[in-house]
């Protein structure tokens, strides 16, 4: 991960090279509103749309899904809104993750940190939420 001050969302890269600010996804974790306490800048992680690339078709091919909080149904993933997915949903999508090899080494690595940031932040959450900035 890149290194950041502390009063900012760490960020994720595999190849992006572009400007600092340019689109693309925070991801935070989320507990449905009667747990959900204040979340900090460390506790999130931002992923430039070029380097999500890798993970959006996990994320693609498990809508439609159930919104946790309104109960409707997501057809699509929204690249320019908030995405709230279930704790149950990124297991598979962890476990799939973990099933991939055979790529080249560099992104192995920018998968696992994704993987350990994911599985941490599950520990004392319901889900990740992935809001994208387009």
């Amino acid at each position: 991960m890149a290194k950041q001050a502390n009063n900012s969302i760490p960020v994720l890269i595999y190849r992006y090279q572009g400007p600092k600010r340019n689109i693309g996804f925070h991801l935070s974790p989320f507990n449905k509103e009667e747990n959900q306490t204040e979340i900090s800048f460390k506790d999130m992680l931002f992923i430039y749309n070029e380097d999500f690339n890798y993970i959006r078709p996990l994320l693609d091919k498990r809508f439609p899904m159930i919104h946790p909080y309104t109960m409707e149904t997501m057809n699509q993933f929204d690249p320019c809104w908030d995405n709230p997915i279930g704790k149950e949903i990124w297991m598979d999508i962890l476990a799939e993750l973990q099933q991939q090899n055979g790529e080249e080494e560099e992104l192995q690595l920018f998968l696992q940190q994704f993987h350990t940031w994911i599985s941490e932040r599950l520990q004392s959450a319901e889900g990740i939420e992935v809001t994208g900035n387009l």
